[in-house]
């Protein structure tokens, strides 16, 4: 194959996230050519509303996805958190690139205020400091959710549109703070070596869980293509596991990437942990890292959650 035409969002971190599969795609299959198409999708188009609202699953994913089944792209790079849970009829998931940081982050203007955390409430010389509202900027469910368990005095405001714009309106003054991915803004060499005007906050994801596939890179191709089976070459096996252990999280809960659920799959030397949350409910199971074994742990903790969610 002399070439293969790349589908992405235009956004900056999009063109990142696609420069990073075009190295590879180098290193691995040096003789082939990239091409690189933009396309802009339903959920950049509408801004004004959150995903939740717009009423698509995928919005992110879909005209990418009938590109590729209109021929008029080979491969269509994702943010793995973006994904719809049903691909379109004819395609697959041949490549993740190995996960980057899964991490939430609070962002604050620089010299701001922190919002207090929810244990420090029985804390007397506290009370007084907590009752000041701290509005997050946030249209994740997900992250709604949990910086409403995390902390006690926040009230979570929608905000949509890329990095950069998000990082100007909290600089406008229309937030206290902001919750992005670690891992968009390490891409995009944003963090407090770069940025004078705002300090970061990662937060701890045992608390604060991502968002299934959070950090991941994926590359989707016509199944039996031979882009396919160029692709799989750039595939990283432990990220892909922990790929389709925590949609099968997703897949089980009938949950989507506009849900207030949450999958992290990871790896402690032979043993697998994998930590799920719907619905504000948490649990935590633990087993070998086998993927017949993720798969067994993924159902177990979609029914425990659904039934009365274990917390830990």
């Amino acid at each position: 194959m002399d070439r293969i035409r790349i589908g992405t969002r235009g956004s900056k971190l999009a063109l990142k996230q696609v420069s990073l599969v075009q190295a590879a795609l180098l290193r691995a299959a040096d003789q082939t050519e990239t091409e690189i198409i933009i396309l802009h999708t339903r959920g950049d188009k509408i801004q004004d509303k959150p995903l939740a609202q717009i009423g698509e699953k995928g919005v992110f994913a879909s005209e990418l996805e009938q590109a590729l089944l209109d021929g008029k792209i080979d491969a269509a790079v994702h943010s793995a958190k973006d994904l719809p849970m049903a691909l379109a009829d004819g395609l697959k998931i041949s490549a993740v690139l190995p996960r980057a940081d899964v991490r939430d982050v609070l962002v604050i203007p620089k010299g701001g205020s922190l919002p207090e955390l929810t244990e420090w409430q029985k804390r007397p010389e506290n009370r007084e400091s907590a009752e000041k509202v701290f509005k997050i900027g946030s249209g994740s469910r997900r992250r709604q959710l949990l910086a409403e368990q995390f902390w006690r005095n926040v009230v979570c405001e929608n905000i949509r549109g890329n990095v950069d714009t998000r990082l100007r309106k909290l600089k406008e003054g229309g937030f206290d703070g902001i919750l992005l991915a670690k891992a968009g803004l390490d891409r995009l060499g944003i963090g407090v070596e770069t940025e004078e005007e705002f300090t970061f906050f990662p937060l701890p994801p045992e608390q604060f869980l991502p968002a299934a596939c959070q950090g991941m890179i994926a590359v989707e191709t016509v199944r039996g293509s031979e882009t396919e089976r160029i692709c799989q070459k750039i595939t990283d096996a432990e990220t892909m596991f922990c790929f389709e252990i925590e949609r099968e999280v997703l897949g089980h809960l009938a949950a989507d990437c506009s849900e207030a659920a949450a999958a992290w799959c990871r790896f402690d030397g032979s043993r697998l942990i994998l930590d799920a949350m719907y619905a504000g409910r948490k649990i935590r199971l633990t087993g070998r890292a086998e993927i017949q074994e993720g798969r067994k742990l993924a159902a177990q903790a979609a029914d425990a959650l659904k039934e009365n969610g274990i917390t830990w």
